[in-house]
């Protein structure tokens, strides 16, 4: 599917005497400088703007919450303590229970996890499970990326007398600090700004280096962890989230955790160079292909040291072309379903697993609210994906008299209902969304001959990185070439390329929209580095076609 917009849609810069002033003033190379003159900066914010701040100045101001433990939950494991890890089944859910696992490892506790399935139990630290953990024995229970709102998980661990260390970083509206021997680490009670904007695997790994609970330089290897952790929630890359994806990054590409190196070569990702868009379109939708389709300890297996890992591996690999299929199945079911308002659909037999990502895709592409739910079990289980100014958590609170459960984040939330209340869910669902307004997008691009962009160049442009949600990845213009012919390539040509001088504009899934001959005006595109036989070249991906 291609995007489109129109020339109204778009704020193009152009390089001109600012730019090129600034680019002698700080000794950078014309598109960088370009670049900081379309975000506003001026030579003192250029200069801050320029690079990853140190791990220790950008930690020290981060706040977790008001009224936190000074103790640690690790100082009550010795060894052949019984330990239990309760997750969460995407990807954030997955690392930082991860991180939880190797952490209660490093002191000698006898560790079990659990991560509930997808669709038979769904989101959240469920009562029974509480319930069956305490049975079957256990001196602490440590949960993550969930468990929040969960106030009779919290009395069940009481009941029991057993410390239970929450870490969350979901919306907590009207929760109160629950009683000993429960603790909750939530930034959203309490935390700043920074803090807020943590994943959870980010908010145990930001608890442990302040407060000492791990050395330091054994946290410092753990942040491949918190790099996926981050980029897969869509966090906001502030300062510290960025330093976080930045070291992350490194740490991925030194390879020293096997799984994800094993993994990045299967998805043909060349792990010493992996990069955030690596993360985000490959290694990450692979990892969440677990929990959608299967089981996500398939993931978690593949992160720790497991002896089986290559075949766990494997394993994930193959769930992940079935996720594709499927998803790439009900994309084009669902296009033409999207209206003016968006479309709030329940579909007869569709995956559970995939309807969050199908809904991401579909919103993205028309910029419009989109709700998809299916059966799973006896419940009816949905994603909401909202467009920027969107609030999905907000809209479904207006709908929660008709809800069992609903949770999530600003853009993007679930729910679950019971089947026989969704006729008058769908009806209040699409009143509310016709009574929506979102402010039109308008993009920044730089008008830049493609041509023009050495590696050289966008290497030099990366200091500004990583990119994703809040800071993202510079987008750039160029006059649709009027004699350009359109080239299909790839498996039976479902991809097309675009000549632009010496260089190509490739449109992914493009043949048709170009097979239609449309009457363009330009072409809003992104530059990625890639490498080819260990050199690096660049390649120019189409983001928007201008109508």
């Amino acid at each position: 599917m291609i995007a489109t917009c129109t020339p109204e849609d778009l704020r193009v810069w152009r390089r001109d005497g600012a730019s090129e002033a600034l680019a002698r003033r700080l000794g950078c190379g014309p598109l960088l400088a370009s670049l900081l003159c379309m975000r506003g900066k001026d030579e003192a914010l250029a200069g801050r703007e320029l690079g990853v701040p140190p791990l220790e100045e950008a930690l020290e101001g981060v706040q977790l919450g008001s009224s936190l433990p000074r103790e640690s939950f690790l100082d009550r494991i010795t060894p052949g303590k019984e330990v239990v890890v309760y997750g969460d089944y995407d990807v954030d859910g997955v690392t930082a229970t991860a991180l939880a696992v190797e952490m209660c490892l490093s002191r000698g506790a006898n560790v079990r996890y659990y991560i509930p399935h997808r669709h038979l139990k769904g989101y959240g630290l469920h009562k029974d499970m509480v319930d069956r953990i305490m049975q079957r024995g256990c001196d602490l229970l440590v949960v993550v990326d969930c468990g929040t709102h969960d106030r009779a998980s919290h009395q069940a661990a009481r009941d029991a007398g057993v410390p239970t260390w929450i870490f969350d970083h979901h919306f907590a509206e009207g929760q109160e600090v629950p009683d000993a021997p429960v603790v909750l680490v939530n930034p959203q009670m309490g935390g700043n700004e920074e803090g807020r904007t943590l994943s959870a695997a980010g908010v145990l790994w930001v608890w442990a280096w302040q407060t000492g609970a791990m050395p330091r330089p054994w946290l410092k290897n753990q942040l491949d962890l918190v790099a996926l952790s981050t980029v897969a929630d869509c966090a906001p890359l502030g300062a510290v989230n960025r330093m976080l994806v930045a070291r992350g990054l490194d740490c991925l590409r030194s390879g020293h955790r096997r799984g994800i190196a094993l993994l990045a070569e299967r998805l043909d990702v060349r792990w010493r160079h992996t990069s955030e868009e690596d993360l985000s379109m490959k290694i990450i939708p692979c990892l969440n292909a677990a929990g959608r389709l299967d089981l996500a300890d398939v993931a978690l297996r593949v992160l720790l040291e497991d002896k089986d890992q290559s075949a766990w591996m494997e394993r994930l690999v193959a769930l992940n072309r079935r996720r594709q299929l499927l998803s790439s199945q009900l994309v084009e079911e669902i296009n033409p379903q999207v209206g003016a308002s968006g479309c709030v659909l329940r579909g007869k037999g569709w995956p559970v697993g995939v309807l969050s990502s199908v809904a991401s895709r579909l919103c993205s592409q028309h910029r419009k609210p989109v709700i998809l739910s299916a059966q799973a079990g006896p419940i009816l289980r949905g994603t909401v994906r909202m467009p920027p100014g969107g609030d999905a958590v907000r809209f479904l609170s207006e709908l929660s008299p008709h809800l069992l459960a609903w949770g999530g984040h600003r853009l993007a939330a679930g729910f679950s209902a019971a089947p026989e209340s969704w006729e008058i869910l769908e009806q209040a669902m699409t009143q509310e969304l016709s009574s929506l307004r979102f402010s039109p997008e308008c993009l920044d691009v730089l008008e830049v001959d493609p041509e023009t962009v050495t590696p050289e160049a966008w290497r030099e442009v990366g200091v500004l990185g990583p990119f994703g949600t809040g800071n993202p990845s510079p987008l750039f213009f160029c006059p649709f070439p009027s004699d350009s012919v359109p080239r299909p390539f790839g498996t039976q040509g479902a991809h097309v390329k675009i000549p632009r001088g010496r260089v190509d504009i490739v449109a992914f899934y493009g043949t048709a929209f170009f097979g239609a001959r449309p009457a363009l005006r330009g072409l809003v595109y992104r530059p990625r580095l890639d490498h080819w036989r260990g050199s690096p070249r660049m390649q120019f991906v189409l983001e928007r076609a201008v109508v």
